[in-house]
């Protein structure tokens, strides 16, 4: 069985249980633990399995609750977040914002603000609604499929749009932040639509509360190395913060 192969059984395996064992899987595909172990390394590396002792199991996961919930989670996380966010805008800059709450918490803040002559391009109607009357501000939806339960706008018309559109810097949520899988979310239609962005963007920015962090969504957007910055609130551990800069990673904490 070529290493692919094997790769893809051990995923799979952990699919449906949960969790392997180095001895089971050498056993039922009849190749050597050493090998084995050395499939999981290779996986775990790359963040898509967990090694443990003599096996390995799921990455630690996050899964996605309604945007209505999500707004009412991290109030103040999210506000220190939006308040860092700003003070890398300009007048006169496109942006792009997508379809998160903490996204939409800067749009919030762009509406308390006093910068003008700003373009913001979207994908999230929360953000079109927090918008849409302010003056000196264009706004460009894209257009496409709606997530009505988002607001969030996706699919073939989404990525069409974007072919001729550019900005200065984007802020992008996330389901789950990892040095390891990197910059992950729950939609894949979605997730097509931020890396699409990114390439569009002079400057990325990914937003994220501590609680993100070592956690992992089911599609991965970027690699931490492809952001040019993350910020995250105060309550992100030190451990992690002396991690991330040390991967070189721009990081903006606290207030």
């Amino acid at each position: 069985m070529e290493i692919m192969q094997r790769q893809q059984y051990i995923l799979d395996q952990l699919q449906k249980q949960g969790s392997v064992k180095i001895a089971d899987i050498s056993k039922k595909i009849n190749v050597s633990r050493e090998t084995i172990r050395k499939d999981i390394y290779t996986l775990d590396k790359q963040g898509l399995v967990r090694a443990l002792r003599g096996g390995a199991t799921v990455p630690q996961s996050v899964d996605e609750t309604k945007y209505g919930k999500r707004q009412h989670e991290a109030i103040s996380e999210k506000n220190q977040i939006a308040t860092n966010a700003l003070r890398l805008l300009h007048d006169g800059e496109s942006i792009f914002l997508d379809y998160g709450t903490t996204t939409f918490q800067v749009a919030e803040e762009i509406k308390r603000s006093h910068l003008t002559n700003l373009t913001v391009i979207t994908n999230s109607t929360f953000v079109l609604n927090s918008l849409q009357f302010v003056e000196n501000i264009q706004i460009v939806l894209l257009g496409g499929t709606m997530r009505t339960s988002e607001g969030s706008l996706s699919g073939p018309i989404t990525l069409d749009n974007i072919d001729n559109l550019y900005a200065d810097i984007g802020f992008f949520g996330c389901g789950g932040i990892d040095l390891q899988a990197g910059i992950t979310n729950h939609y894949i239609e979605e997730v097509e639509v931020s890396k699409k962005m990114m390439s569009h963007c002079r400057m990325n920015v990914v937003l994220a509360d501590h609680t993100k962090f070592e956690k992992n969504a089911l599609y991965k957007t970027a690699d931490i190395k492809d952001t040019d910055v993350i910020i995250t609130d105060n309550q992100l551990n030190n451990q992690l913060v002396k991690q991330l800069r040390l991967a070189d990673i721009s990081l903006i904490n606290g207030k």
